[in-house]
């Protein structure tokens, strides 16, 4: 009867190795199909910065590090190029505001014309120069 219940014991501790087996090449076969899409996923993303990223003219290998070093170059060189035009746009601003504070009263200013006989006149009135056919308008 022993020796039955030896062997029940051997059967039983058979089983759960291969059940322990089972589930860890399982594991392995989702851990697999995990890393391959991963891979996949990273091949997909290189390919599109790729696009992104300026061809490099000179000859050194098209590895993975040396697009990644040009991209961080290109992106550099981007965020400079942002910086002036950031610069740039605060300078046009004040300008514009420099602009906007200088008012003129064009109704106040004294046109003065030339009448075809040559002499000099000046208008204040409704009548200018530049609205009457026998005076140039200065």
């Amino acid at each position: 009867m022993e020796a039955t219940i030896c062997n029940i014991q051997v059967l039983l501790q058979a089983a759960e190795f291969l059940e322990r087996r089972e589930r860890e090449a399982e594991h392995g076969l989702v851990h697999n199909e995990l890393e391959k899409n991963r891979r996949a996923q990273l091949r997909f993303h290189l390919e599109q910065l790729k696009q992104q990223v300026p061809l490099s003219s000179d000859s050194m290998r098209n590895t993975t590090l040396n697009l990644l070093r040009r991209a961080q170059l290109h992106i550099k060189k981007l965020q400079q190029q942002d910086q002036r035009a950031e610069q740039l746009k605060g300078r046009l601003r004040w300008e514009q505001r420099e602009l906007q504070d200088v008012e003129v009263d064009v109704e106040s200013i004294v046109f003065e014309c030339v009448s075809s006989d040559g002499l000099s006149m000046a208008h204040t009135g409704v009548d200018h120069c530049y609205s009457s056919l026998d005076k140039d308008w200065l």
